[in-house]
């Protein structure tokens, strides 16, 4: 149950740093978005890892030539899901490059899995 709670937080954390921005959330410390955010010191590790998943996606967004836009953000929360789905040992387990071919994914999207692999590795 607290992985779980845990995870809601994050996810509920990312939406909310989306919102506030990439320039604002990735020039900022935890401790600095932790006081905009108006939050305690209890959820500088929620916070973290919110941010780095931000900062992450979209500096992909600005890089992408696969999606542009929303569509890499939504694209790469799809495949995070998915990949919760399967479950942390077996995804933790297995390469980048398998976690394409058990998903189905065109290779192009390999930087989206890394980074969505990397966040399910974490929690």
């Amino acid at each position: 149950k607290q992985w779980y709670q845990r995870r809601v937080a994050i996810t509920a954390g990312i939406f909310k740093l989306k919102e506030i921005g990439h320039e604002t959330v990735c020039g900022q410390s935890t401790t600095e978005l932790l006081e905009l955010l108006g939050l305690p010191d209890i959820l500088a590790d929620i916070v973290a890892t919110a941010r780095g998943f931000v900062c992450s996606v979209l500096s992909l967004e600005a890089r992408s030539d696969v999606l542009q836009g929303d569509g890499l953000f939504a694209k790469t929360m799809e495949i995070f899901y998915k990949l919760l789905a399967i479950g942390q040992e077996t995804v933790c387990g297995e390469s980048v490059s398998e976690l394409i071919d058990l998903l189905g994914l065109p290779s192009g999207l390999e930087n989206v899995v890394a980074t969505a692999r990397g966040w399910v590795c974490s929690i």
